[in-house]
């Protein structure tokens, strides 16, 4: 009797236990997750992908994948950005949920999110923060959180015009009024290497002498193709710190008619421990020589009150001094290191020249 009594007291014991490992599983949650119902996605990586303009912005797709890559869950967000999606609470959003996704475009299953909110917020020690609250078209609760950096996935380098949000409609006319700007969408092929020598400062709008000339070490650019997208890069010589500045930068917006071209790209970061955003702009004409006019252009668009910084809306305009930045082979000749992404402190303080 006392053999049975201890026998179901182990069982017991061992049931018990059972259950609290199982609860124990379900309460505690990844770091990065998403849950539908009671089912629980660890998220592995998070891409911003810009399907090209549609009325208001950009069709940008926020999408969390699984370890496994055919698990994920994605909201179709309009964003005034097409690299990406700036910080807000969105409810107006195409949501769905897919199990089982294959490189044929099958999955095992799916549902549609139809409602909720998906709050987005950036920090200058975790990258973005994402935080979902949504119900599913079977009425199961869809949630998650992230934290970290998103990786930008660019479906079409083409826009009809330089956007609001890359120069400002404040600003666009006096800048418009130096610096060459062309829309359309039959841009030439920028693919090539070329270098701006002498790159020549022509007007800085904080200045005490906003259109006096100064001189600047050479700038090297580059453009390449991958994937759909155009990518940027970039090299200058810095004479204080005796040494060169480089710069990837994918997903280079671009448009333009026949030889003429205006391309762009947005930088972001926190330089001195303040969010601050600038845009570059090129403009010129493509000829076979190199790009003939070329002008380039940095506008500062936030600075949330660095002090270190000029005021937003700040901008600069250099251009090439003798009308051509001259088609050169800097990428296919350079010895050393490959071109590396600047970090913030760079980007904010070197390539305002």
């Amino acid at each position: 009797m006392k053999r049975q009594i201890s026998s179901l007291l182990m069982i017991s014991v061992m049931l018990m236990t059972i259950a609290v490992v199982v609860s124990c599983g379900r309460d505690k949650l990844p770091p990065d997750y998403y849950k539908i119902g009671e089912d629980v996605y660890a998220i592995d990586n998070v891409r911003i992908i810009n399907n090209g303009e549609t009325e208001g912005g950009f069709n940008i797709d926020l999408r969390l994948y699984c370890e496994n890559g055919k698990d994920f869950i994605n909201f179709r967000i309009v964003s005034k950005e097409a690299e990406r999606i700036p910080e807000g609470s969105y409810r107006d959003f195409d949501g769905s949920w897919i199990i089982g996704y294959n490189s044929n475009g099958s999955y095992t299953s799916m549902g549609s999110i139809s409602s909720g909110s998906v709050v987005i917020a950036r920090s200058y020690n975790d990258g973005y923060i994402i935080d979902i609250d949504c119900v599913d078209q079977y009425s199961n609760k869809v949630e998650g959180y992230f934290k970290g950096e998103l990786t930008a996935q660019d479906e079409n380098n083409l826009v009809h015009f330089v956007p609001e949000y890359v120069l400002p409609d404040e600003i666009y006319d006096e800048v418009a009024s130096i610096f060459p700007i062309y829309s359309g969408v039959t841009p030439p092929d920028m693919a090539g290497e070329y270098v701006s020598s002498p790159h020549v400062l022509i007007y800085e709008s904080y200045g005490e002498n906003p259109d006096s000339i100064q001189y600047y070490s050479d700038r090297y650019i580059g453009f390449m193709y991958n994937n759909k997208q155009m990518n940027f890069y970039g090299k200058q010589y810095d004479s204080i710190q005796n040494k060169f500045f480089e710069e990837i930068q994918y997903g280079v917006k671009i448009t333009g008619e026949d030889d003429h071209f205006t391309c762009y790209y947005v930088v972001d970061g926190y330089p001195g421990g303040y969010y601050a955003q600038q845009s570059f702009i090129f403009s010129g004409k493509k000829t076979d020589e190199g790009l003939e006019d070329f002008h380039a252009a940095v506008v500062l668009l936030e600075t949330s009150g660095n002090p270190d910084m000029q005021p937003k809306h700040s901008y600069r305009v250099l251009k090439d001094g003798d009308g051509l930045a001259e088609a050169e082979d800097w990428l296919s000749k350079k010895s050393g290191s490959p071109v590396r992404k600047s970090i913030d402190k760079d980007l904010f303080k070197m390539w305002m020249k």
